[in-house]
């Protein structure tokens, strides 16, 4: 009966960082074609810390997906961002599920994440929809993600303090 209720009440926690994932990313962000400045990085991070890697991915590729249903903007879905925003989850979990969330951890993986996720595949799908030159889409890329590894950084550092140990002391209840 126990094991039961902590598989429930992880689904109804990761379906509600999903849904202040879509939230947060499709409602309050900025975004223009090639770079988007949003806090949606932080239920991916949370849900990938709380409860591992693989349940990470799926929880943001779900994100993704969903989020486009929702709020598409005139767009059809390219299953790139989809996996990008898996590689994301699973590199949270990879470097922070079940371990210390050092500050060193965390610029690693953020800034892992920038060079191989943001600059590398995100370049290469925009490359791919908008058939603008890589050098183009590059330098907005770089741009962004100056601005978004510290920010990822320190959001992720504090939030997990402010609400990741609790949730995570009720998870091992």
């Amino acid at each position: 009966m126990q094991k039961s209720f902590s598989k429930t009440k992880m689904m109804v926690t990761v379906a509600l960082l999903i849904a202040v994932n879509i939230v947060v990313t499709r409602f309050l962000s900025v975004q223009t074609t090639t770079i988007r400045i949003s806090f949606g990085f932080i239920p991916t991070a949370l849900t990938s810390m709380l409860f591992g890697p693989y349940v990470g991915a799926g929880a943001a590729f779900l994100s993704d997906f969903l989020g486009m249903v929702v709020n598409s903007k005139g767009l059809s879905y390219f299953p790139g961002f989809g996996i990008s925003e898996a590689l994301y989850g699973l590199s949270y979990g990879l470097f922070l599920y079940r371990r210390e969330k050092s500050l060193r951890r965390i610029i690693l993986c953020v800034v892992l994440q920038a060079i191989i996720i943001d600059l590398g595949l995100g370049t290469l799908w925009l490359h791919i929809l908008f058939k603008n030159p890589v050098w183009v889409i590059l330098g907005s890329r770089l741009i962004s993600a100056a601005v978004m590894v510290p920010i990822k950084i320190f959001a992720i550092r504090y939030c997990w303090q402010l609400i990741g140990v609790r949730i995570f002391s009720q998870k091992n209840v």
